[in-house]
């Protein structure tokens, strides 16, 4: 029996969400078991499905107003440099340094077909995304893991401008949360998984998308061992 453990979830939840497979046991390992797999962020910049691949997860990059300074020079080093400020816009990275997985499912207003084309065959409703969430957080406490779990929808502005300038808080998180617009179709929601006790080394950020090496930080298992009422064969 799970301990009746604090609930540490944060981050916004949808109604229902989605979760495509491609092979109908593990559907009905998530459903019947409670047994599924988070994905390690930096791990898609290199999937070998060039359709889900995505070169530029796991960092924000935003374009913010604000005041640019420029330094001109001249050849005479003893004259000052000029100094010239203007408005224009900054751009900005953002990386989480710590390890960072994800379990990604669909929003509900996203088009079937596209799951289907996209993601696999088989469809599992989640009519309780929060609930889910604070299951994933219990497996994690109650196994000595220490994690933060944020529910989050994908932001699909990545690279492009914004209309302020951004808190630091929130220029982190879009390292999570935030696609190229290119991807805008899968209309995807997030359960993230963030490990504060442990860096990300990055083995599986940069490999070719031909290696056969799988590092031990792509996935990480979650095993509820028990049926999940709260999800549905769609």
């Amino acid at each position: 029996m799970r301990q009746d453990v604090k609930k540490k979830v944060c981050g916004e939840f949808p109604e229902f969400c989605y979760r495509v497979f491609e092979y109908e046991g593990y559907a009905k390992q998530f459903i019947d078991s409670g047994k599924f797999r988070l994905r390690c962020l930096g791990s898609c910049r290199n999937m070998k499905e060039e359709k889900l691949r995505d070169p530029t997860e796991g960092f924000g990059c935003t374009k913010e107003p604000g005041i640019i300074t420029y330094y001109g020079f001249t050849q005479n080093l003893k004259e000052k440099p000029a100094i010239v400020r203007e408005f224009g816009y900054q751009k900005h990275h953002a990386d989480y340094g710590n390890k960072v997985y994800c379990f990604c499912t669909c929003l509900p207003e996203v088009n079937r077909s596209h799951m289907l084309e996209n993601f696999g065959k088989y469809i599992v409703k989640i009519n309780d995304p929060r609930k889910l969430a604070e299951d994933i957080n219990d497996y994690f406490i109650n196994t000595g893991q220490n994690f933060q779990i944020v529910g989050c929808k994908v932001i699909y502005n990545k690279g492009q401008k914004l209309d302020r300038e951004l808190a630091g808080n929130e220029r982190l998180d879009l390292s999570y949360k935030q696609k190229p617009e290119s991807f805008s179709p899968d209309c995807e929601f997030r359960i993230v998984a963030i490990k504060f006790s442990e860096l990300c080394k990055g083995e599986c950020k940069f490999l070719d998308v031909d290696e056969q090496f799988e590092p031990e930080c792509k996935f990480i298992e979650v095993n509820l061992d028990e049926p999940l009422n709260y999800l549905s064969l769609d």
